[in-house]
Formats: structure tokens, C-alpha cells, sequence
């Protein structure tokens, strides 16, 4: 029964393993963004590029380190934002309840 369970197991990462390899091809040779060149021999590129991976809609995109900063800031605003207007809705109705 282990035995089995282990079986399944190594065939079920075979498959994961698969998979991932196949994805890798679709690989770009450039920034999804900016349209920077992607160097794949390039250790430094491989070690600060993002590669973001959408499985069921089989789309791999890459991303250089500065147009990925950029997103992760782009975002961290906008969660911001979106903080303080729920954190102003939150007060208001305090306020017109106090009056």
C-alpha cells in the first residue's frame, strides 16, 4: 500500500515536472512590458527577471526587474488608496451619527 502511495506520487511529479518544462518553451525572449531583450545565457538576467506563469490559460510572461518594480509599486499605491477610502467610508458614519 506505501508502495503504491509512493508510485503515484513520483508519476503525479513526473507529470508536474512535465508540465513545467513544457510552459518553459513558451518562454519569451523579451519584456511582456517594455519589450527589453531577455539574455537566456545571461546568469545575472536569470537570477532578477520575473516570470509569471497563468497554467490553465498555458501564457508564460517575463518581466525585467525595473518594469516589475514599477507594477509591485503601481500596486502598493493602489492598495494604499483603496486603505484609506475604506478607512474614511469607516469614519463618516461615525461622525454624522455623533452630530
Amino acid at each position: 500500500m506505501l508502495r503504491n502511495r509512493t508510485k503515484r506520487l513520483k508519476k503525479d511529479i513526473q507529470k508536474q515536472m512535465k508540465r513545467q518544462l513544457m510552459m518553459f518553451d513558451k518562454l519569451q525572449d523579451e519584456c511582456a512590458a517594455c519589450q527589453e531583450p531577455f539574455d537566456k545565457k545571461s546568469k545575472e538576467h536569470a537570477m532578477t527577471w520575473k516570470v509569471v506563469v497563468r497554467e490553465d490559460e498555458e501564457i508564460v510572461r517575463l518581466y525585467c526587474p525595473e518594469c516589475w518594480d514599477k507594477a509591485n509599486k503601481i500596486i502598493k499605491e493602489l492598495e494604499d488608496d483603496l486603505r484609506i477610502h475604506e478607512e474614511s467610508r469607516c469614519e463618516s458614519p461615525r461622525e454624522s451619527q455623533s452630530e
